[in-house]
């Protein structure tokens, strides 16, 4: 793959995919080990009555969430990584994808200043959280 395919694929995959997310039973476990074995470094973000909310960062950029599970509305929920895709608009897509067999996991949502999401499981089993930011 030449540098500019690679750099386009890269801007297009960036623009799609927007964050992600690890979600484990110990926040402290994932953030030393990520940032032991990748270089990542680490910020806490203050999200008001939400708590804070850290990310994994490289070069001071925030490029993911940490989440832990270990809260009891959390208890089923495995260690895994999650990806938000960019959409338009996150309940008309949402309707779409339950109309063409997905299920709906967390119903959409706003973050004040960071946007709107909802969380689906196609019809496939995999999930992936359906995200448009909030207005800058």
């Amino acid at each position: 793959m030449s540098t500019s395919t690679a750099d386009q694929q890269s801007l297009l995959t960036g623009r799609t995919f927007v964050w992600h997310e690890v979600y484990g039973p110990d926040a402290d476990a994932i953030v030393d080990f990520y940032t032991k074995a990748l270089d990542f470094g680490v910020t806490d973000y203050p999200m008001g009555d939400m708590g804070v909310y850290r990310m994994l960062t490289k070069d001071g950029q925030g490029v993911a969430g940490v989440q832990a599970t270990n809260s009891p509305e959390m208890k089923d929920v495995p260690p895994h990584w999650s990806t938000y895709l960019s959409v338009d608009d996150v309940d008309a897509r949402v309707a779409r994808c339950i109309e063409l067999g997905a299920t709906l996991v967390v119903p959409a949502m706003d973050i004040p200043t960071v946007g709107r999401m909802a969380l689906i499981h196609d019809p496939q089993g995999a999930h992936i959280w359906l995200f448009k930011p909030a207005p800058q």
